[in-house]
């Protein structure tokens, strides 16, 4: 499976709404490619502090599916992120060019087991997980992005 090396965003939130997204000290009116490309499939973890508090996957653009997660209000049953009231997180986002969305689901799975195994506790927002059927190839990603969210 090809994997783009991750990015590192601070999000900055301010009445349940993005206030700033930044990229390597930068401030950013937009995120940029692939972030912003539709039909990619994307893994992010939400960082707070030192801990893993969310792990989702979307192929929309980051912008289109943050937006839907701090705009929700229950319609349809759904009421958007669980962290959305804080006032910063870190975003770490890996992408999976070419891969089946089903494949990044396996690793969002195995993301969500590995934080759970480590800490003994699920990710605190976490409020749904994909699961498939694991490759060995799947664990050693999702091993890997794990000591990454971990090590900062």
């Amino acid at each position: 499976m090809d994997v783009k090396i991750y990015e590192r965003y601070k999000i900055r939130i301010s009445g349940g709404e993005i206030a700033s997204i930044e990229i390597a000290g930068q401030i950013i009116p937009k995120f940029p490619s692939p972030a912003s490309k539709n039909k990619r499939p994307k893994l992010y973890v939400i960082v707070s502090g030192i801990k893993i508090i969310y792990v989702g996957i979307t192929s929309q653009s980051l912008r289109a599916r943050l937006r839907w997660g701090f705009k929700a209000k229950g319609e349809q049953g759904y009421y958007g992120y669980k962290w959305k009231d804080l006032s910063e997180v870190e975003m770490l986002v890996w992408y999976f060019p070419g891969s089946q969305l089903s494949s990044v689901e396996a690793i969002e799975a195995e993301m969500v087991y590995l934080v759970r195994l480590h800490t003994d506790a699920w990710p605190k927002y976490q409020m749904e997980i994909h699961f498939h059927q694991s490759s060995v190839e799947d664990k050693k990603l999702a091993e890997a992005i794990y000591s990454e969210c971990v090590k900062h």
